[in-house]
């Protein structure tokens, strides 16, 4: 039986006139309503516990973008489970769903949210667990898009699957928060004076979080100034969601760091997404990394140093095993320059589906990667890190598992791989990611004869960008091996990972880089830092690993690259028997 009904009614110049047994429930329960104009599709929002009074205030003449949007539909959703938690996540799960689709369909935006709701996110009621949650999802929200919204052409796509996926949905600043998440926003929010490290693993929501906090320190206080800083291959995404969402005000900065650091301006609160990447002075690096140690900033050691100055209040999203460079500033100067912040702590896995039947977990695969790549270098300790991970994770290898391993033909079997869960799943996103262990220049992205990586008769070149490598028109671009620089801080379905021979294993069974095998003319420390850096430069690599690994949504499979010693390692570390 239906757990949700609907009401569908006409506007006319303002006014609706329902049927008289629709009038109780328009009165007297609680409903969710959008609002629609039929020409220019513009929609709105809402929820109330009396339509009839509320849709009279909409249209009583003293709301601007009422007034502008002339609506002449509205449906109203009405359903057994619509207490006030039920109320506040069906509406926030339309608005974004709505606007995904409004956009992904069309480029533009044509949404409007109401002003309350607005008001509700941020003041930092964030939606979170009630009973029937998961029930309200499948039973209400799922049924009412595909019979209702889509078979009255409301809206553009048959299913909210594919929207689940986009980024403008992932990274929504009126996405679900956890209780944890919800926490540490609301403590920034309402402590203006005090700096930040959140900590997390790759998928655990920092930046999520990182919306979250512009979307509710832009609303509650619009005059403050704001600076964002991103990386490259995330700025796009960043503007676009910033812009749907409202957020693109002239009190909003979003850039690179250096971006960010020539604007020469003070800000309020700088927030900086993967803070691991902050350069360093010297090392190899872009030019353009060195040229802001000038004038007022000629004395200073970092990029962190510089915004520290330029903003009152700094919060960082962090990860101690995602500094992929030399010139990252390294573990202990970040200790150094973050003593005085205050220490949180984000735990919970969002990205990593690795749950099975057997009991294994996202958290038993991401403690067995930091086992495998770090048990031996003492980082561990400060990381969340449990050592008591489930093995059987990396043991049942089977078709339908997360995790899986390549010995033979890596190239070809990962791609074979990729390609039947495409024809499975058309609407994944998939990829083949590698080490930096295959010469390659920049200039080559614009050749499409320049082969990186042979197998036989199977031929590939590394990723043709860096920036949104992801949605790259290339026509080869599926078939490209994608390097940590075009895929760090992405979301993808299933990933294959080439683990190249730049790591390799010492006479006491430790992973070590090997520099000769590994082809990044800013990668490695100069030559009479080499020695000295050598530790360093193995904890970037397998940092690179890390990220790497660390990438997939519904499965991992790895493959060997001319490594037999690692390959070795590998089943001794996690106790693999074939």
């Amino acid at each position: 039986m239906a757990k949700y009904n609907h009401i569908q009614l006409t506007i006319n110049q303002g006014v609706v006139t329902p049927e008289k047994s629709h009038y109780k429930i328009l009165k007297e329960k609680n409903i969710i309503y959008i609002y629609r104009n039929s020409d220019t599709k513009k929609m709105y929002v809402g929820q109330t516990k009396d339509f009839i009074s509320r849709h009279t205030q909409h249209f009583n003449g003293t709301e601007e973008k009422f007034n502008i949007a002339k609506f002449d539909q509205v449906i109203v959703l009405y359903s057994q489970y619509f207490n006030k938690s039920a109320l506040d996540d069906v509406e926030t799960q339309l608005i974004t769903y709505l606007k995904a689709d409004c956009l992904k369909a069309k480029g533009t935006q044509n949404i409007l949210a109401d002003d309350d709701l607005l008001i509700n996110l941020t003041n930092g009621n964030s939606v979170l667990n009630y009973k029937e949650r998961e029930d309200v999802a499948s039973k209400v929200v799922l049924p009412f898009w595909e019979t209702v919204l889509y078979q009255k052409h409301w809206v553009n796509h048959l299913t909210i699957d594919e929207l689940q996926k986009s980024a403008l949905v992932k990274y929504s600043p009126i996405k679900l928060l956890t209780q944890e998440q919800a926490d540490i926003v609301d403590e920034i929010a309402n402590n203006s004076d005090k700096n930040y490290v959140i900590n997390g693993d790759a998928g655990t929501g920092k930046t999520v979080l990182l919306t979250h906090l512009v979307a509710r320190m832009s609303r509650q206080q619009p005059e403050k100034k704001i600076a964002v800083i991103v990386q490259p291959n995330w700025r796009d995404t960043g503007d676009e969601i910033f812009k749907v969402y409202g957020l693109n005000s002239n009190q909003l900065e979003i850039g690179s760091s250096t971006q960010i650091i020539n604007t020469r301006k003070e800000f309020d609160v700088i927030i900086i997404d993967e803070s691991h990447k902050l350069s360093r002075r010297g090392n190899k690096q872009h030019f353009s990394f060195g040229k802001v140690y000038s004038e007022e900033f000629a004395d200073y050691q970092s990029h962190l140093e510089i915004l520290k100055r330029m903003g009152q209040q700094i919060i960082l999203m962090y990860d101690i095993l995602q500094a992929i460079r030399p010139a990252n500033i390294p573990r202990e100067q970040m200790i150094n320059l973050t003593k005085s912040f205050e220490q949180r702590y984000l735990k919970t896995q969002f990205r990593i589906q690795a749950n099975d039947d057997s009991g294994c977990t996202s958290e038993d695969y991401i403690n067995g990667i930091k086992y495998l790549l770090y048990k031996d270098t003492g980082l561990l300790e400060y990381t969340n890190f449990n050592p008591n991970f489930k093995r059987e994770l990396f043991k049942n290898t089977g078709d339908d598992s997360y995790f899986g391993y390549f010995q033979d033909k890596p190239l070809h079997n990962l791609f074979d791989w990729i390609d039947e869960d495409i024809n499975i799943n058309p609407e994944h996103i998939n990829r083949v990611l590698g080490g930096l262990v295959e010469p390659w220049k920049q200039k080559d992205g614009q050749d499409l004869y320049k082969y990186h990586w042979v197998e036989g008769e199977l031929k590939c070149r590394w990723n043709s960008t860096q920036e949104n490598w992801i949605n790259s028109e290339d026509i080869d671009a599926s078939e490209q091996i994608g390097s940590v620089f075009a895929v760090q801080g992405i979301d993808l379905n299933k990933v294959g990972v080439l683990i190249g021979d730049d790591l390799q294993v010492n006479s006491d069974g430790n992973l070590y880089a090997e520099r000769e095998n590994f082809h990044n003319v800013n990668g490695v420390f100069s030559e009479s830092d080499a020695k000295d850096k050598s530790d360093e430069f193995t904890l970037l690599v397998l940092n690179i690993y890390y990220v790497l690994l660390t990438r997939g949504i519904d499965g991992i499979r790895i493959g060997f690259w001319h490594n037999d010693n690692f390959k070795k390692y590998f089943k001794e570390t996690l106790q693999i028997i074939d």
